[in-house]
């Protein structure tokens, strides 16, 4: 009913019919620097292969963190490097688990991916460059490994934080990671371009 003329109108209050709308909330971005410490991010000179590189940072992290065996951590990293290469253009290498297709609906997977609580993640900054046996002509200066919850609801944080990273390490700041002197510098200069 409209209201009279000189009368404020007033909002009606939600009754067991009429529900309250809910408006949806900004998501939530997940912060790369909230997500390292100075004990998950290494310099590394001479650079190793890029597998080897890989299979210690994941050891490295599941040890740091408490996340258990990194077998089947490995795995899943290992497996989602084989179908296609995780290194950009920029020189970013971004190894991550990929996501189990499962039938909307189905309860997850009784791997550890699947009880990870948020994502988790180690960075490697390679002054020298590192080859990538996968895109010879792009060298690897930094490589930044995470673990996400193999959930289908945790999908949509997945994808927004790999492209949250990826825009991140632009050339200029990958240039000057690579002549940071000591993981806490790294740890600033990547604070510092996320304000």
């Amino acid at each position: 009913m409209p209201a009279e003329k000189g009368k404020p109108t007033r909002e009606m209050p939600a009754t067991k019919t009429t529900p309250p709308v809910k408006t949806p909330g900004p998501r939530k971005t997940v912060r790369v620097a909230s997500l390292l410490s100075e004990d998950v991010i290494s310099i590394v000179s001479p650079a190793p292969e890029k597998a080897a590189l890989i299979e210690s940072m994941v050891r490295g992290l599941c040890e740091k963190k408490g996340l258990g065996d990194p077998q089947p951590f490995l795995a899943k990293v290992f497996e989602r490097e084989k179908k296609i290469s995780t290194t950009l253009d920029t020189g970013l290498s971004l190894p991550h688990n990929p996501r189990t297709e499962r039938e909307p609906g189905s309860p997850a997977g009784t791997d550890p991916l699947s009880a990870l609580t948020g994502i988790f993640a180690s960075l490697a900054v390679i002054p020298g460059g590192m080859a990538d046996p996968n895109e010879k002509d792009i060298p690897i200066s930094v490589m930044f490994l995470f673990l996400s919850p193999d959930r289908s609801e945790f999908f949509p944080v997945h994808l927004q934080f790999l492209r949250s990273v990826a825009g991140l390490f632009k050339p200029a700041l990958i240039a000057e990671l690579v002549k940071a002197p000591t993981p806490a510098a790294v740890l600033e200069m990547i604070r510092k371009a996320e304000k």
